[in-house]
């Protein structure tokens, strides 16, 4: 058997580091979105144990997302100054602590229970925002222009993958042992894969197992992309700048719109099946892990696809936006799964709608370095894109919520869900500009990007 780095025609086989890298940021993914979930799993039990009052229980949920939204902002300049590696650790180890903690409050009927269990959410919040910069900055760091679909499709698809062993997961370390016992199994998770991230992750030129044949296949595959061999000393463009660009306007409410939609399923979810269909801890466990199995395997499926397709000369642009947009308009089918008549048909549209979702998943991640106007931006674009998503995060909850509580059904807080989402994929149509090389520009005020 020929050793996989073994010479083949004379020039030795590259290495396939890139790919574990994917993997290891995509495993991070999945804890963080357990981490994050948790409280929507144990919410309806930690509400009976800690007198969580209604009007607190969608505050609860939708904190986490207003630090996670804020601190977006300053995060992607420092991990793009820092790098993945640190940010992202530092960001694991603050998140597991906060998750540990979560186990411990007691007393949420006094003003300082609450304050506590807020402000944890907020420190969750905080270190899970270091993420989503770090992955993709991780993955223009490793990979050619050709595979970077595929892999924040592989790295991404974590978010699904953690929604899915969310429910059998919690639910059963609930029913075992409580709801303490589930922060305090989750939050230990967090802090084993931030050792190993620390321990492992490395740029492509200071990997000791990448070798020269994968890292030659990385920058060259990298030469198209409009950011990649820029100088250092380059056209300044500050942070500011960045907001007089279309294009980050576009990618703001588009991705407020997808994770508008994207959010109830790691919220609300729950309790509706819990509370509107009947669902028992044992039949929410394992039915209501279908939606994410849809989701996870249409995003991994939509990201070897889109690459595949752009391999064989099909146009970048109506690729990676054509599959954000069919997939945005076919997921507003989430207002119809509300008004089925029976449980098992409104798990089945739900299941198709964020599967469909989900098939432009993969686009959403490739964008900030597509439209960066440098790639000293590649992290603060991706921090500018995911903190407006993230404010979904946070109003979302508080929104359904509001409209469960005002007409005591969840129809009018989804049927807004599904018109969000033919707004954002309008947006991605309309608004965003065409995916294209563009030099970065000193004036952006004049760019249409």
């Amino acid at each position: 058997m020929k050793h996989p780095t073994a010479a083949v025609g004379g020039k030795a086989r590259p290495t396939s580091i890139r790919w574990q890298m994917a993997a290891l940021a995509g495993l991070g993914v999945v804890i963080t979105n357990i981490d994050r979930s948790t409280i929507s799993v144990a919410l309806p039990y930690m509400s009976k144990d800690l007198h969580i009052a209604p009007v607190y229980q969608g505050l609860v949920l939708s904190w986490f997302f207003l630090a996670y939204a804020i601190f977006l902002l300053p995060v992607g300049p420092i991990a793009d100054k820092f790098g993945a590696r640190l940010v992202y650790g530092i960001g694991a180890t603050i998140w597991g602590i906060a998750t540990l903690a979560t186990a411990a409050v007691n007393g949420v009927v006094a003003l300082l229970g609450l304050r506590l269990l807020l402000g944890l959410r907020l420190l969750l919040g905080v270190g899970e925002a270091t993420q989503y910069p770090s992955c993709i900055r991780a993955t223009t760091e490793w990979f050619p222009d050709r595979e970077r679909t595929s892999a924040t499709g592989l790295w991404d698809l974590g978010a699904r993958v953690g929604g899915v062993l969310t429910l059998p997961i919690v639910a059963g370390v609930i029913g075992l042992a409580g709801w303490r016992a589930a922060f305090a199994v989750v939050g230990v998770l967090a802090l084993l894969w931030a050792i190993g991230w620390l321990a492992e992750y490395r740029s492509p030129a200071a990997h000791r197992r990448a070798n020269q044949a994968e890292r030659d296949y990385i920058r060259e595959g990298s030469a198209a992309d409009a950011t990649a061999d820029e100088p250092d000393d380059g056209p300044r463009v500050r942070w500011a700048d960045l907001f007089r660009y279309r294009s980050t306007w576009g990618l703001m409410l588009g991705y407020f719109c997808f994770n508008y939609v994207a959010y109830f399923f790691i919220t609300w979810f729950p309790d509706y099946l819990v509370k509107d269909r009947g669902f028992s801890l044992l039949t929410l466990g394992v039915f209501g892990m279908m939606p994410g199995i849809v989701a996870v395997l249409s995003e991994l499926g939509s990201g070897f696809t889109q690459d595949r397709l752009i391999a064989r000369g099909r146009d970048k642009n109506s690729v990676r936006k054509g599959f954000l947009v069919v997939g945005m308009l076919l997921s507003s089918t989430i207002a119809v799964a509300v008004v089925a008549p029976t449980a098992a048909l409104a798990l089945i549209l739900l299941s198709f709608a964020y599967g469909a979702l989900l098939i432009g998943g993969p686009s959403l991640g490739t964008f900030p370095a597509e439209f960066a106007p440098t790639r000293r931006h590649i992290g603060a674009l991706s921090g500018i894109q995911n903190s407006a998503g993230n404010v979904a995060g946070f109003l979302g909850p508080i929104i359904t919520g509001a409209l469960v509580s005002a007409t005591g059904s969840f129809v009018p807080g989804l049927v807004l869900t599904g018109a969000i989402a033919i707004v954002g994929a309008f947006t991605y149509l309309l608004i965003v500009p065409s995916i294209k090389y563009r030099a970065a520009k000193p004036a952006p005020a004049a760019a249409a990007r």
